[in-house]
């Protein structure tokens, strides 16, 4: 985390309100509370991960597919939302680099965040929120292969690997041999 590096993971959910906006206080038409608005009787919820441009909840790659469509400069609204996470992280720079201060292994630091960003008709992206260590859990099957995609590649990201318990046994009798073979060769000098 010092220097930063930032990866952002190109896929997530793209979340529509059940009922059009307006000023009065009607709970589902507020875009980012996906848990009101999946409890209206009007949603429709997404049962087919293959299909991720239907129902109340699209992945963004679904959503970039319908937008190109539309014509829109898709390059232009990404760089837009890159600068709002690139602002957002450095306006807690220096709180996050005096925590670092504190840690003894500063190198395997590492944060989800889950950015909330609301785009207005000219693509200016608005963030609504940044959520600290972001749910993962799954709703749907939409859900499930975005947020097991998400998780593989943060795991991949943190070099973990799968461990074989016969290769490491394997491993260290390996090592076991070579060292008696030495202490062996050093007992005979």
């Amino acid at each position: 985390m010092d220097p930063w590096r930032i990866y952002v993971y190109n896929e997530g959910l793209s979340r529509f309100a059940v009922e059009a906006y307006d000023d009065t206080n009607n709970r589902n038409a507020h875009l980012t509370n996906f848990s009101l608005n999946k409890k209206n009787e009007k949603f429709i919820n997404n049962v087919n991960a293959e299909i991720d441009d239907m129902g109340h909840k699209w992945s963004i790659h679904g959503l970039n597919k319908h937008l190109e469509v539309m014509g829109i400069d898709m390059n232009l609204m990404w760089s837009r939302i890159y600068d709002v996470i690139i602002k957002s992280i450095l306006c807690v720079d220096g709180h996050i680099q005096n925590g670092i201060k504190k840690l003894q292994h500063k190198n395997s630091c590492f944060e989800v965040l889950g950015f909330d960003v609301l785009m207005d008709s000219d693509l200016r992206p608005w963030l609504m929120e940044v959520n600290l260590s972001p749910s993962l859990a799954t709703e749907s099957p939409l859900d499930l292969k975005i947020k097991s995609g998400l998780f593989v590649d943060m795991m991949n990201l943190m070099c973990l690997r799968k461990f074989d318990r016969r290769k490491e046994n394997l491993n260290k009798m390996k090592i076991r041999v070579k060292n008696a073979m030495r202490a062996r060769s050093y007992q005979s000098r």
